[in-house]
Formats: structure tokens, sequence, C-alpha cells
């Protein structure tokens, strides 16, 4: 292990696994990755596998990371090699890991995806190749946008619920009994992580770069930023009915 980047020349094979935020417009900050690919660059040498772990909009791996590679003289595919495999983690989950959890790739060209695979073959149980790294990069995106879109409509039902007088957990766990065609998800104050608030703003930028629209995507951002305000006025509301009042205390809202 070594955090010195003059042994760059060194591997074989080079992971990039850095954040992408959103910048305050709430549009792509790639700028973690352009200075690794930047740091990368003048250290890249024939035979190396480059891969790009960090979740973001299709494109890129070949938009991005190629042309600065590439600007050393030397060439993706002939030279160098280039793949996208997207980090998949649950944090705390005791039944599945690093190495139990498939692991997608995809390539710049069949020579670059057969390298990526021969390599992650060696650590996960299984590999899962797909035709291009652009499309890696959107299996990512679809993975935590469907989380996203449905933690959504289960808060908008738990609000509904509510307001009807239902607990919106007794509909889920009664709900969730179907052998198919449901898969349970859960109410609260928005979301969490790093990935699942942030991640489908990804796609909304790069649609428009095609005029397209993401609407359903862009009103589950929406309601869930929304949550954290009703959950608030919520115990505010059960405080006053309490008849109890916050003294010296603070909430810490997480988001």
């Amino acid at each position: 292990a070594t955090a010195d980047f003059a042994r760059l020349d060194e591997p074989d094979a080079i992971l990039i696994c850095v954040p992408t935020p959103l910048t305050k417009h709430r549009e792509p900050d790639l700028s973690y990755v352009e200075n690794t690919a930047r740091a990368i660059a003048p250290r890249l040498r024939k035979g190396q596998l480059i891969v790009l772990e960090s979740t973001t909009y299709p494109g890129t791996t070949d938009e991005v990371l190629k042309p600065i590679f590439e600007a050393t003289g030397l060439q993706s595919g002939r030279d160098f090699f280039l793949a996208f495999s997207p980090e998949r983690e649950d944090p705390g989950n005791p039944d599945f890991g690093t190495s139990t959890i498939p692991k997608v790739v995809g390539g710049d060209g069949s020579d670059a995806l057969a390298l990526a695979d021969a390599l992650y073959s060696q650590l996960v149980v299984k590999t899962v190749p797909v035709s291009s790294a652009a499309t890696a990069e959107a299996v990512k995106l679809t993975e935590n946008i469907f989380r996203a879109v449905n933690i959504a409509l289960v808060n908008e039902l738990k609000v509904v619920y509510a307001a009807m007088g239902i607990d919106v957990w007794e509909v889920i766990d009664a709900a969730k009994t179907k052998p198919f065609g449901f898969m349970p998800f859960y109410p609260g104050p928005g979301l969490g992580g790093h990935c699942i608030p942030i991640d489908p703003f990804y796609l909304t930028w790069k649609a428009r770069e095609y005029d397209i629209a993401t609407r359903f995507i862009e009103l589950a951002g929406q309601i869930n930023t929304h949550m954290p305000y009703y959950v608030v006025n919520k115990l505010t509301e059960a405080v006053d009915r309490s008849g109890k009042a916050f003294t010296g205390s603070k909430i810490l809202m997480l988001g």
C-alpha cells in the first residue's frame, strides 16, 4: 500500500473510486474524477488497465477519461485499456459483501472488457459483462434511480395513508407477503447516504443533452426532498399535543 502517485506505473491495474457529488446548481461535479485522471496520465504506461468505479452519467469513461489519457500519445485499446465497473455496496448487510456481489463490467473495446473481466473474476463471485462502458454506467444509475423512485412512492403513500388514519407499515408488511410483483420499500425522512440522493440527477443532467425531460426522476426527487419538512412538522405536532417543550434540546437532521 502506498500514497505515492509516482509509483503508479508499477501496477498492471488502476481502479478509480472517487466521489462524484453535485454542484450547488445540482449538476455533476466530476472534478475528483478529472483530477485523478490527470494525476495518472503522466505515469500511464503501455499495457495498463484503468477502471473507473465512481457512479456517473453514461459516457463519462469515453468522453472524460479517455481524452485525458490519450493526450499522452497512448491509444485506448492498443496501448492501454479502459473500463467501467460500478461499485456495488450495501454497508452493514450481513448477507452480502464485496466478494459475494456480482460485478458489472463494461470496457472500451473487447480487449479492455476481457482484461477487466479477468481482474474482477479473481475477486467476486460472478462478473456480468456488458457491451460498453456507457452501458455499465447506465446499469449503476438504473439501480439507484430504482431505489430513489420507489422510496419516493412509499413516502407519498405514507402521507396519504396517515391522513386516512392507516398505518403504512402495516400495509407494507401485509403487501410484501405477495410472492411476486412486489418489493417492499419503507418511508423515512427523505433519503440518506451519499448515492441515492445524488446519482439520479446525473442522468437528468445528461438527458438534457438529448432534449429529454426526466420528469419521473425529478418528481421523485421533489417528494423525497420534502419529506424532512413533513417529518419535522409531525414531530412538532406531537410535541404540542404532549404539552411538553424542548428545553435545551437539539434535533439533528441527517439527510
